[in-house]
Parts: C-alpha cells; sequence; structure tokens
C-alpha cells in the first residue's frame, strides 16, 4: 500500500511539471472505457454461451439482457464492434497522454538545463532523450495498470455471483502467482537499474569518442574504442535481456495459473459439473487482465528508476550556484577568484582554486593537453557554466563564441548570418565580410536569401559565416575554442586582421599557440597527479 500511494504520488509530480492539459478527463474517460469494455466481455462471452449451448446465468438482471440479445440477434455483431471501438480510444487516449507528458517533460527538462546549466553533455543527452521517454512511459503504464486492476474487479464480481465454488480455485491459483510473482517483480527492478548505469555509461562513451573522433583517428585508436564500447554495450544489452527476462516469466505466469487453476477445477467431477461456458471465458479474461496488470506493473518498477533521476534532476534545482557568476560593468577586467567547478551528478573537481586575470581588449590563449578541460573554461567565462565555488567576474554580459563546429541551421545565408543578432543588419555590410574573407569562389553564392545547410558548406565556409556574424553582433567578449581548426593560413590572418581591428576581449582556446599574433597572455591548463593547475602567463610582445 505504500508503494502505491509513492506511485500515486509519482504520478501527481509528473503530472503537475509537465502541466499535462485536460490530463483528468483524458484519465477519466480511459477509466470509463475500460469499465465498458469489462462489461462487453462479460455480455458477448455470455450471449454465446447461451446460443452456442443454452446456458444461463444465474444472475437475474443478466439474464433479462441476456433474452434482449437471444430475441434480436443482429444486436451481437453491434455489440462486437462497439466493444473494439471502445478498446480502440482507450488505447488513443493512454497514447495521447503518454505523447503529451513526454513532450511536456521534454520542454521542462531542456528549460532546467539552460536554467541549471553544469550538466554535462552526455547527461543532457540522457535526461532529454532516455529519460523523457521512459517517465512518460510510466505515466501510462500506470493509467494502464490502473485500468486493468479495475477490469478485475469487475470480471471478480461477476464470477463470485455467478459461481462462488469455483472462485475459490481461481483464488488459490492467484496467491501461488504472488509469490514468484513478487521476486520476479524485485529482480526486474534492479536489474533495470543497472540497465540505467550502463545506459548512462554508453553515453558517456559516445560523447567522449564524437569530442574526439579526429584525435581517435590519428592515432588509430578506432580498434581500441570499438572494443571499449562493444564491452559497454555488452553489459547493458545483457542487463534489458534480464530485464526482458523477468518482465516475460511475470506476464506468462497469469495465464500459467489460469489454465493450472482451471485444470485443477476440472479434475474434480463434483465441481466440473458446475461449470458453465461463461464462467470459463469469464475467467480467462480475469486472468488475461492480471496478465496485463502483471506487465504494467513490471513496467511501471522499471520506469520508476528513472523517476528517481528525475526527482534528482528537480533537486539540484537549489545547486544552481548563481551567485558565484558576477558581471561588474564598471571593471575592466575578466577575474577567476579561487573558481572551483564539477558538472551536477559528479563527484570529480574539474577545477580547483583557480585564480587569474584577464584584461579588457586584450587577446588570450588557452592551452592545454586534450580533455584538460578549456572548454570547460571557457563556459565559466561565458556563464554556460557556474563556479560551484568561488567567483567568476566578467564586465560584460555581450558574448560571441565560434567552435570547430560552428551552428548553421536550415535558412538562408542572411537568417543565419543575423542568428542571435538583435540589431538589423545592413546587407552590404554583410556582403563586404563575405568577400573580404573570400567565403565563396562564384558571384551567385553570394546571394544573400540563398537557402544553405551544414552540408552544404564546407567546414572552411562555416567557420567564416560564424565569424561574420561575430563582427558584426554587437559583442564585447569573443571566445574562441579551436575557431581556426579549419582555415587555411591566409583565410586565419585575414580573420585575425580584422579582429584587431575591433575593440574586443578575446579568449582563444587552441592547440596551436604560434599560429596567433599580438597576444597578450596565455592561460596554461596542466594535469599532476590528476590534478588540474591554472596558470596565467603574461607575454612579452
Amino acid at each position: 500500500m505504500k508503494k502505491l500511494k509513492r506511485m500515486f504520488s509519482d504520478i501527481l509530480y509528473v503530472s503537475k511539471v509537465t502541466k499535462t492539459e485536460n490530463k483528468k478527463i483524458l484519465i477519466i474517460t480511459s477509466v470509463v472505457l475500460t469499465q465498458v469494455v469489462a462489461y462487453s466481455d462479460i455480455s458477448i462471452i455470455v450471449i454465446f454461451s447461451a446460443v452456442l449451448i443454452g446456458e444461463v446465468t444465474e444472475v437475474e438482471f443478466v439474464n433479462n439482457i441476456l433474452q434482449i440479445f437471444i430475441n434480436n440477434l443482429y444486436l451481437l455483431p453491434i455489440l462486437v464492434v462497439f466493444r473494439f471501438l471502445f478498446q480502440y480510444y482507450q488505447k488513443i487516449i493512454l497514447k495521447k497522454i503518454e505523447n503529451n507528458v513526454n513532450k511536456n517533460l521534454k520542454l521542462h527538462i531542456l528549460s532546467e538545463l539552460f536554467e541549471q546549466k553544469n550538466y554535462s553533455t552526455a547527461d543532457s543527452y540522457f535526461y532529454l532523450n532516455l529519460l523523457t521517454g521512459h517517465i512518460s512511459f510510466f505515466y501510462s503504464s500506470f493509467a494502464i495498470f490502473l485500468n486493468n486492476l479495475l477490469q478485475i474487479i469487475v470480471y471478480l464480481g461477476y464470477l463470485i455471483i455467478s459461481n462462488s465454488q469455483s472462485v475459490l480455485a481461481l483464488f488459490l491459483g492467484g496467491l501461488i502467482i504472488y509469490f514468484p510473482a513478487k521476486k520476479l517483480l524485485i529482480k526486474a527492478r534492479n536489474s533495470m537499474h543497472q540497465v540505467y548505469e550502463s545506459s548512462q555509461a554508453s553515453n558517456r562513451d559516445i560523447q567522449r569518442v564524437v569530442d574526439n573522433l579526429f584525435l581517435i583517428k590519428i592515432l588509430k585508436k578506432e580498434n581500441a574504442e570499438i572494443t571499449n564500447f562493444e564491452s559497454t554495450l555488452n553489459r547493458y544489452f545483457k542487463n534489458e535481456f534480464d530485464n526482458f527476462r523477468y518482465g516475460v516469466m511475470n506476464s506468462f505466469l497469469p495465464g500459467f495459473f489460469t489454465l493450472f487453476s482451471l485444470a485443477i477445477v476440472m479434475s474434480f467431477s463434483r465441481i466440473v459439473k458446475i461449470l458453465t461456458l461463461d464462467f470459463i471465458g469469464v475467467a480467462l479474461r480475469l486472468f488475461q487482465s492480471m496478465s496485463n496488470v502483471s506487465t504494467s506493473l513490471n513496467q511501471i518498477i522499471n520506469s520508476h528508476v528513472h523517476i528517481e533521476k528525475f526527482y534528482q534532476l528537480e533537486a539540484n534545482k537549489n545547486l544552481i550556484f548563481k551567485e558565484n557568476f558576477d558581471i561588474q560593468e564598471n571593471s575592466n577586467v575578466i577575474r577567476f577568484n579561487d573558481v572551483d567547478f564539477k558538472y551536477l551528478n559528479s563527484e570529480e573537481k574539474i577545477f580547483e582554486k583557480a585564480n587569474f586575470q584577464v584584461k579588457k581588449n586584450s587577446h588570450n590563449l588557452i592551452i592545454g593537453p586534450n580533455g584538460s578541460g578549456k572548454s570547460t573554461l571557457l563556459g565559466l567565462i561565458g556563464g554556460l557554466y557556474f563556479p560551484t565555488d568561488g567567483k567568476v567576474s566578467v564586465f560584460s554580459d555581450k558574448f560571441g563564441f565560434i567552435g570547430p563546429n560552428p551552428l548553421i541551421f536550415e535558412g538562408t545565408l542572411m537568417s543565419n548570418i543575423q542568428y542571435g543578432n538583435e540589431k538589423e543588419i545592413e546587407k552590404s555590410q554583410v556582403l563586404e565580410h563575405l568577400k573580404k574573407l573570400d567565403t565563396f569562389k562564384n558571384d551567385e553564392s553570394y546571394d544573400l536569401d540563398r537557402k544553405i545547410t551544414n552540408k552544404s558548406l564546407s567546414s572552411g565556409q562555416m567557420q567564416k559565416i560564424a565569424f561574420i556574424r561575430a563582427f558584426l553582433s554587437d559583442i564585447d567578449i569573443l571566445l574562441l575554442d579551436e575557431s581556426t581548426a579549419n582555415l587555411d593560413e591566409e583565410s586565419s590572418q585575414k580573420v585575425f586582421d580584422m579582429l584587431e581591428s575591433k575593440n574586443l576581449t578575446i579568449v582563444n582556446s587552441t592547440h596551436d599557440m604560434t599560429k596567433f599574433k599580438n597576444v597578450e597572455g596565455v592561460i596554461q591548463i596542466s594535469i599532476q597527479d590528476q590534478e588540474r593547475k591554472v596558470l596565467y602567463k603574461k607575454l612579452n610582445n
């Protein structure tokens, strides 16, 4: 009973968070349709029993309805049609609830990820894709569980009224089901927890490989990475298979004990004489509903693992650390003061006691080995992440960013350059910048209304467009992350000649510091004994 209350509590919480419209009406309608289907099943079974072998029930009310159908048999196919229509709409309603919850939950979690910020890419993907699907499935599975539970009450009520002696044998069969079903549910839940852990691990592996694809190929470590990923997938699919196996066994139990219990009943000649066709038919429907309850309960328990992770995400609302990021408009530096940082849901500190400052309108590099946290440091400067301790202070909130894979969406060339810019840009300015960087080889490609995608442009063209987007925006601080990786030397020089003509503070993460001139300082990240050290060195140009 305590667990059932917890489930109700979880349903109400998810419902409140997702703000699913008309949920009460939809659930009530689903319950009503489920009960109509149950009564229709009993009616159809009783009518077939009466027509085929002349059996009637011992329930006078049912016999009165039965007589109407016997006198008007053309109503029977109509009843069958309506029965399946009711079942169809009941399933459609449940699917609609599941989809609405899934959609609203994705929107809710996306807004939380924007707000809370300190989530890794792998965690963000997991919460948005896997977690939302499992929670919405939990919601619909609970509705299915409730509907079939109510159907069981209807079927059981009819059996008790029509043949109470035989029901005792079925009741004993139900008791036998309880103990192995409970054990299987516990095993299924434990295996689902393992599925959750291994799916997280596979997400982290995918992120690491995608983020370092170029390096992995250069170092010829593809086979090692495939072997490692295969090992992770083997754990995931083994756990998923175990969970599936326990679930299937649990769903088969009611059907097995239905036939087993009826076989026991029929083995006693005294009892078999009082068995009727309608009793057997309704008993089979009863145990089919019990099988559905068992299956949906298994799905609820599986999904509940993910509900707990959702609670964890909600609990992290109190760990946003906004106060550790500050905009001081009267300042002329970007300052890190004893900055600690770690991702939410992680115990590993990326930075600890980081201290440095960057002067306004200066060009500074961030250097360090792969995985040292260069991109994370840029995220802390730009307010993408908040320090878990210490303080990051900046003099402006007007940021630009260019990375190795610039944002290019399906749209016009002009809309891509205008993206994120609140002020109107003159087309002549855009064309001037595009041509100055020799972005395209053909004159017709400079049509600003031309549709572009990240598939129709080269990587170098995308980076040039990203720089032009930044040049024409009202920004004070430009964050660069391997931003010239896809540019040739001549194009890189043109870009930085244009940057020098603007009063911008540039923080530039790179692997090759020799490419850049007029650099005032270097922020060096080194890893010593698993600890990251951040040192700032002023250069003499």
